[in-house]
């Protein structure tokens, strides 16, 4: 009895360490990002994704194990903003807040609402038309419209001269924005907010404040 009483103890006191080493092995913290910004961002943790993407003034959280790290907010693949040496404690859950604010998100705001045209010409050997293309700012979203403006008397139309069709409704991410729906195009706002250029498969076109 003893003996077995002895080995019985020795078993406990055994468990009783290998707990604690157990559970600093599997030990583990979190740390979220609060994205106090115009834009939206991802985390990366020592240059791996964390969470994300996080919206304007929303925040995400991701587990790490603990230690010193680098914490990257990331727009894409640009990093925005980060810090080296980021002590996180074991069990515990900080917040890395990021305020940069996008300069571009300025001039939005100023050109919000502002209207932006391009007029086409389109031959062929039977046919010839013209055309109007414009770009209004509403908030962050850039409305692309057409219509044409006048046909030679073979062309059948599709719709009457001069009767608007949209063709798309875009986000504006900094000064950029790419239409899903005509060709894949994308819209570059000048630094200036005069102009907008258009990149797409029919080639390259500028569309002029009004």
């Amino acid at each position: 009895m003893k003996t077995a009483s002895k080995i019985l103890m020795i078993v406990l006191l055994l468990l009783g360490l290998s707990l604690p080493l157990a559970y600093k092995a599997h030990a583990m913290a979190q740390i979220s990002l609060q994205n106090n910004t115009d834009l939206w961002l991802n985390l990366y943790i020592d240059g791996n994704f964390g969470c994300g993407p996080v919206m304007p003034s929303g925040f995400c959280v991701s587990s790490v194990k603990p230690g010193s790290h680098l914490l990257e907010a990331r727009k894409r693949n640009d990093v925005i903003s980060s810090e080296t040496g980021v002590n996180i404690g074991d069990g515990t859950s900080p917040t890395w807040t990021v305020t940069i604010k996008d300069p571009n998100q300025e001039l939005i705001k100023k050109i919000d609402g502002a209207r932006y045209v391009s007029h086409r010409s389109y031959h062929g050997d039977r046919y010839a038309s013209e055309a109007e293309l414009d770009l209004t700012i509403s908030g962050t979203t850039l409305i692309w419209r057409f219509r044409f403006t006048w046909a030679s008397p073979e062309v059948q139309m599709p719709r009457p001269i001069g009767t608007w069709k949209e063709f798309d409704r875009m986000q504006i991410i900094g000064r950029e924005a790419t239409s899903s729906t005509s060709g894949h195009s994308k819209f570059t706002i000048s630094e200036d907010g005069s102009s907008i250029t258009e990149n797409g498969t029919d080639g390259t076109f500028t569309y002029s404040r009004q």
